[in-house]
């Protein structure tokens, strides 16, 4: 297929928007046509007509140089429920909007000609048709290109994975954006991860909407612990491809964001695909720097020990790693909450230091947490 030079050098992306607004027209017009026959304005509700006929006619032609510019555009199959109702609506939007062009016509032609027994006749079935697929066709355009955006498919656990537990559904925080022909989906994204996960893999799909294929000419992440690779490249002309980094987070703790910069062959500057990493926290410290100033009066002041995932974890030892401060270990609730109490002998002098817990958690990496202290 050899796209249209015009049609070429066009922003397809507007086309989803108007093809909405022209839904959204023609259902005025159509609503306040009804109206003006029912209180026998036939002049008023003949020129209101012959613009629902404007911009519908003007909406077939915009919605069928869409498609044959980028095909079909695909459901999120994320969202099961909505799907179903999507496609319901979908379904008979399409039959209808086939359906209606040859009765449409026919209702003109009879209005134009004076036959307006024939053309009350046809009304009854043509008129509640078109309303149907008017105001469905603003339906579906907000279903799919904005109340329900792209998000990936939850990953299976493998042999990388050490915490095989059910993680909550990614956020989507840019759903999409254009580069040239080639139409990304998501860009940016937020993934949680159970804290001893290893490794998070993430997909971006990027559509190609012209009439060739099309390159990346670079694919790479900022840091060594990300491999990124894509299913096609050269993209086909209206294949989308996958691409796919796998990022290492066995060490990460708390958020990171990470970042995979793209250039395609259409532009100069690179731009990324961002995912923000969330680790889900095993325990939490409060506080984690205990402070007195120097001089001040040397208190106790108690550090708190909280474990926020189901799992327990139990404090075994809290060591200080400062002769000048004492530590205390103080069980509240077994595997839930510790306190430990610190006390400075004295505050004359600046210093820094650190407490060292020892916990039976079975993840290494969060086996020997630390709280900080310091006179200043």
């Amino acid at each position: 297929m050899v796209m249209n030079p015009i049609l070429a050098a066009l922003d397809l992306a507007i086309f989803p928007p108007l093809n909405a607004a022209l839904n959204s027209l023609s259902t005025v017009l159509l609503l306040i046509g009804f109206f003006l026959i029912k209180s026998g304005r036939r002049d008023a509700h003949r020129n209101v007509m012959v613009g629902a006929l404007i911009s519908s006619a003007a909406f077939l032609v915009s919605y069928l140089t869409y498609h044959y510019s980028v095909g079909h555009t695909e459901f999120p199959k994320a969202y099961p429920l909505a799907r179903r109702i999507y496609l319901a609506i979908l379904i008979p939007h399409i039959i209808l909007a086939v359906v209606n062009v040859p009765f449409i016509l026919v209702l003109v032609v009879a209005a134009f000609r004076g036959n307006f027994a024939r053309h009350r006749k046809l009304a009854r079935i043509t008129f509640p048709s078109w309303l149907f697929v008017s105001v469905s066709g603003v339906i579906i355009y907000f279903m799919i290109y904005h109340w329900f955006p792209p998000v990936d498919a939850p990953s299976l656990p493998d042999a990388t994975t050490t915490v095989a537990t059910a993680k909550p559904a990614a956020k989507i925080l840019e759903a999409r954006r254009q580069v040239g022909d080639l139409v990304f989906r998501p860009v940016s994204r937020v993934i949680p991860a159970e804290a001893g996960t290893k490794t998070v893999e993430v997909r971006f799909s990027v559509e190609n909407t012209a009439a060739v294929p099309l390159r990346i000419v670079k694919l790479e992440s900022g840091c060594e612990c990300l491999a990124v690779s894509i299913d096609h490249n050269p993209i086909p002309a209206g294949i989308t491809a996958t691409i796919t980094g796998l990022f290492d987070v066995e060490k990460l703790r708390g958020d990171a964001e990470r970042k995979i910069t793209v250039l395609t062959e259409q532009q100069e500057r690179p731009f990324f695909l961002s995912t923000r990493i969330e680790i889900e926290p095993i325990y939490q410290i409060e506080e984690p720097m205990t402070t007195w100033a120097v001089g001040s009066e040397p208190v106790q002041k108690t550090v708190v020990f909280r474990v926020v995932r189901e799992e327990p974890v139990h404090v075994l030892r809290a060591e200080s790693k400062r002769a000048e401060v004492a530590c205390e270990l103080v069980e509240v609730e077994k595997g839930r909450l510790y306190h430990l109490e610190l006390t400075p002998t004295s505050t004359e002098s600046s210093l820094l230091g650190i407490v060292r817990l020892e916990t039976d958690c079975e993840l290494e990496p969060y086996a020997n947490p630390l709280a900080y202290f310091s006179i200043q």
